[in-house]
């Protein structure tokens, strides 16, 4: 039997809160935002001419009314993602597409050394690895290496979830100050109790945040899902900002008192070693000469 999130999207929601289960179906019965794909197909057309264009050319290229055009220009303008040359009068790719690169850039360094560290790691402990990244209050699963156990849980590529009840969440909120975990969950009236286990705290959040720190590994006791134990570390790039969390997840018979010290330094040379390889340097290098 192989429990995963893409087979529980469908046919295991019982496994997940009726809440969390809800938001999953009610995603898969959007329809298409028109103006959306409209805005969308406004930057493609910038981004195949260098030099720029003006609404009537974009009007024309796009098959548009100038009037909607403009509306949709003007907004993209305003975001950062078009800038208006006045000299030209033409529009043109804004800052934030750069910016939206350079991040697609860096997820494919992670996905190029981050996939052999799950396989490696998965071989070593014979769990499930995760790679995930931050996106606002919730983490987002990027690779998997699955155990070859016959029943077993992992997450898919895709599969987002609340940062502060799961390991990987936490080893982010771990890298920012509390100040700043205040700040991310300002607009959260409450935060949802998943499991009998999940806290919902904010002060329990920022005083385990502090705790990880010292230590460097994060966990998650069946906080996200009832059986489910992690444990995860961040992963750092040259500027020793967490840009990633690499995780191991089980089922919570799993975690005996001497597994876990085993899990945790492999999880820790792991989270090292793909540190090291996106330029993290956690002290300085003794040169021999």
């Amino acid at each position: 039997m192989i429990i995963n999130k893409e087979v529980m999207a469908n046919v295991t929601n019982d496994f997940l809160p009726k809440k969390v289960a809800m938001k999953r179906r009610s995603r898969g019965n959007n329809q298409p935002v028109k103006s959306l794909i409209k805005a969308l197909r406004i930057l493609d057309t910038l981004a195949d001419c260098p030099g720029g264009l003006g609404i009537t050319e974009l009007s024309e290229q796009l098959k548009a009314p100038k009037s909607t055009v403009h509306r949709l220009v003007a907004t993209l303008e305003e975001v950062g993602y078009a800038v208006f040359d006045r000299p030209t009068t033409k529009y043109l790719l804004g800052s934030k597409v750069a910016r939206l690169g350079e991040q697609l850039n860096h997820q494919s360094s992670l996905l190029t050394f981050g996939v052999p560290a799950l396989e490696e790691l998965t071989r070593q402990c014979g769990e499930a690895s995760h790679l995930a990244i931050l996106e606002g209050t919730e983490v987002v699963y990027i690779s998997r290496e699955e155990s070859k156990e016959p029943m077993r849980i992992s997450f898919a590529a895709g599969h987002r979830a609340p940062a502060y009840c799961t390991a990987l969440g936490k080893a982010f909120l771990a890298g920012l100050s509390e100040t700043e975990i205040r700040m991310l969950y300002k607009n959260e009236r409450r935060l949802e109790r998943l499991t009998p286990r999940t806290h919902t705290k904010l002060q329990d959040i920022v005083a385990e945040a502090a705790a990880i720190r010292r230590e460097g590994i994060a966990y998650d006791d069946e906080e996200y899902m009832p059986g489910l134990r992690c444990m995860a570390a961040p992963i750092k790039d040259f500027s020793a900002r967490t840009v990633a969390a690499m995780s191991l997840s089980m089922f919570k018979h799993k975690m005996t008192a001497e597994r876990k010290a085993f899990f945790r330094d492999a999880l820790f040379r792991a989270s090292a070693d793909l540190s090291e390889k996106l330029g993290y340097l956690s002290g300085p290098k003794r040169i021999t000469l």
